[in-house]
């Protein structure tokens, strides 16, 4: 930064001191200009004559040394008299663009400027009584060679100024930089300038997003750690069995009566197997965002009616009755939701005792509607009801195994209910069954 600050006060100031000689250089060359032209023009009416023979003495009369240079000129363009070279040396001057004006409008004048000595001569001319023309002309520098002969005094003041800034630019970078440097950005942070007051917000802004983002990646870690553990664990007591089944049968170890017996529990693993992993694929889809499609009108008795008959053999073999009413419409992804309802309707036949019932109504005020399952089932008791949303938590483990559960369902249930910005509670009471309510804004 005090590199940044002394390289602009430096050009900062370099392009003060050039505007400012070029302005007093314009403002003094034109300012002589006209003192140049009046000087003429007081010249010409001083020695004008009658006659050219009297201007032509007056001339002579003059002060020598007079930077005024004063030429008389016949009608026809001949120079008759010059005050600095003899007549017979110069051409006719009757071309001369001041010459030609004095003949024609009794007064002229013109300037022209030497590439060579970078000078101008300013020119005025009067016609005289007889025809004759008196021009007077003085030469003086040019803007240009003004501005020249003053640039070393510009350069030598830049010089001063250059190093004045130099030392400046270092105190004027300490005062601004040493507030920023005494932030600190692990507490509160205040602007040292108001200026600054935008700036310190988005640094307020990122870091608390970064923080979250951080408080979210270290507990989404810790969930995958978790997460493969529990998958391992998970996924090895079928295979174990599975394994223990096929090895009994292939060592002739199980009695011919027995062998439908084994062959049964073997499908049973696998068939566990098979729906558990399905819903860790589904929650690995959920996590990644893989399934949040795009979302439309969804009707929640029409899903909830088929997905209760997609379970309507495991509901007849329990003996459970499932009952869908109310009337409701969403604006969700119809596979998930669908996903949603099948889980809990599930759990609802699982859980439940033997001709037990599920309920599910649905309810809409407004812009509120609800789903609202409840079965009739084991309940759960009051020091688990926090822990069946999370992945492979089971109340009762072996009625899990016995039933097929993999532990997933609610998890499922919980993040897709996420995806829609919706709520879910439950309510349970051993013994007395659970109600779960997934409320749409």
């Amino acid at each position: 930064m005090r590199r940044r600050i002394y390289i602009d006060m430096t050009a900062l100031a370099i392009a003060a001191i050039l505007t400012l000689a070029v302005t007093l250089c314009a403002v003094f060359y034109n300012g002589y200009s006209k003192e140049a032209q009046n000087e003429l023009q007081s010249f010409v009416r001083t020695y004008a004559a009658a006659s050219v023979g009297g201007t032509i003495e007056k001339l002579e009369r003059r002060r020598q040394g007079d930077r005024v240079r004063a030429t008389v000129i016949n009608a026809n363009g001949e120079v008759r008299y010059d005050t600095a070279i003899e007549p017979s040396k110069l051409e006719n001057h009757i071309d001369r663009k001041e010459i030609a004006e004095a003949l024609k409008n009794c007064v002229g004048e013109s300037k022209r400027y030497s590439d060579s000595l970078r000078q101008e001569t300013y020119y005025y001319a009067i016609r005289l009584e007889d025809g004759s023309v008196l021009r007077a002309a003085v030469t003086t520098s040019s803007f240009f060679n003004a501005f020249f002969n003053a640039l070393p005094i510009v350069v030598g003041v830049a010089a001063v100024i250059i190093v004045f800034v130099y030392f400046w630019a270092g105190s004027l970078a300490k005062r601004i930089v040493e507030p920023i440097n005494r932030i600190d950005l692990d507490s509160k942070l205040a602007a040292p300038y108001k200026e600054f007051i935008p700036f310190v917000e988005t640094i307020v802004k990122q870091r608390d997003r970064i923080e979250r983002e951080l408080s979210e990646k270290t507990k989404l870690m810790e969930i995958r750690r978790e997460f493969s553990a529990n998958v391992s664990h998970e996924l090895k007591t079928p295979l174990t069995s599975i394994y223990g089944y096929a090895e009994m049968l292939y060592n002739d170890m199980v009695k011919k009566g027995d062998k439908r017996e084994f062959l049964g529990k073997i499908k049973d693993e696998a068939a566990r197997l098979i729906d558990l992993i399905e819903d860790i694929i589904m929650v690995s889809e959920l996590d990644e965002g893989k399934r949040n499609d795009a979302f439309e009108e969804i009707d929640l008795k029409a899903a909830a009616i088929e997905a209760a008959k997609t379970l309507e053999l495991k509901s007849a073999k329990n003996g459970i009755n499932i009952a869908v009413g109310g009337e409701g419409i969403v604006r969700a992804n119809r596979s998930m939701i669908f996903e949603m309802l099948y889980n809990l309707i599930d759990n609802a036949i699982k859980y439940n005792k033997p001709y037990g019932s599920v309920k599910i109504v649905i309810e809409q005020t407004g812009e509120r509607t609800q789903v609202v399952v409840s079965d009739t089932g084991i309940g759960i008791p009051e020091s688990a009801q926090n822990h069946v949303f999370e992945r492979f938590y089971r109340v009762d483990k072996s009625r899990s195994k016995k039933t097929g559960g993999t532990g997933l369902g609610l998890a499922i249930v919980k993040h897709i209910v996420m995806c829609h910005n919706a709520s879910i509670a439950l309510k349970s009471k051993e013994g007395e069954g659970t109600i779960v309510t997934i409320a749409f804004q």
